[in-house]
C-alpha cells in the first residue's frame, strides 16, 4: 500500500504558537462527521480564518509520530502538493518544503515549515509548526508563504490517540478570502480522514 503523506495539504486550505488553552466560545463548529470535528474562528486582524481539527484514532503515539514525520527527501523538482523533508537539524527540528501549482491567472505558492517536537509527558506530545522561509532558496514565479502558525497535539489513552491540529496560514498575494475560508474545512477533513484510515488499517 502506498504510504499516505499527511503533510500533502494545500497550505491555503487549512500545516508558531505555544500550546494554548483557547476559549471554546471563540470557535464555531463547522463539521462533525466520521469521528472528525473541525472548528473555525477569526484570527486576530487577518481576513483569513484559522481552524482546529480533532479526531481519535485506534493506534499508538509512535505510529502517529512516524506518519507525521516521514516524507520523501527534498529535491529541486519536487512533486506538486507533496511535502518533502529538507533536513533534520542538530536539535531535532524537522524542516519541510511543499509547492502547490495553481491554474492561471493565480500564482504558484510554496511554503517552508519547521516542525519542533515537545514531549510534554510519556503519552502527550506537541509538534509546533512555524515558518522557516529562509531554509530553501526562493523559486522563480512562486510566492513564498511567510506567515504560518500552529501545532499538532497528540494524546494517547486507553489504546487510542487523540489527534488535534490547529493552524493559521496567510496564503500571501491576492487570493480572495471568501475562497480560502469557504474551503478551510475541506483540506483538514480529508487529511484527518486519510490519517485515520492509514493508521487503523495498519492494525487490521
Amino acid at each position: 500500500m502506498k504510504k499516505m503523506n499527511i503533510k500533502n495539504i494545500s497550505f491555503f486550505l487549512f500545516i508558531l504558537i505555544p500550546l494554548t488553552i483557547w476559549s471554546q466560545d471563540d470557535w464555531s463548529l463547522s463539521k462533525d462527521s466520521e469521528g472528525i470535528k473541525i472548528w473555525v474562528r477569526n484570527y486576530e486582524n487577518s481576513r483569513y480564518k484559522e481552524y482546529r481539527a480533532v479526531t481519535s484514532i485506534k493506534t499508538t503515539l509512535d505510529k502517529v509520530m512516524q506518519e507525521l514525520l516521514t516524507a520523501p527527501r527534498y529535491n529541486h523538482n519536487c512533486e506538486d502538493g507533496v511535502s518533502h523533508l529538507v533536513k533534520v537539524s542538530d536539535n531535532k527540528d524537522y524542516i519541510f518544503y511543499v509547492k502547490n501549482d495553481f491554474p492561471w491567472p493565480m500564482t504558484d505558492r510554496d511554503v517552508v515549515s519547521k516542525l519542533k517536537l515537545n514531549k510534554i509527558s510519556n503519552n502527550r506530545v506537541e509538534l509546533s509548526i512555524s515558518s522557516a522561509s529562509t531554509e530553501v532558496p526562493e523559486v522563480k514565479n512562486t510566492l513564498r508563504v511567510q506567515e504560518l502558525v500552529g501545532h499538532w497535539l497528540l494524546e494517547e489513552k486507553n489504546g487510542y490517540v487523540q489527534v488535534t491540529q490547529q493552524l493559521y496560514v496567510n496564503p500571501e498575494g491576492t487570493l480572495p478570502s471568501f475562497i480560502t475560508n469557504s474551503l478551510l474545512v475541506l483540506g483538514p477533513f480529508r487529511t484527518f480522514k486519510n490519517l485515520k484510515s492509514t493508521l487503523e488499517n495498519l492494525n487490521s
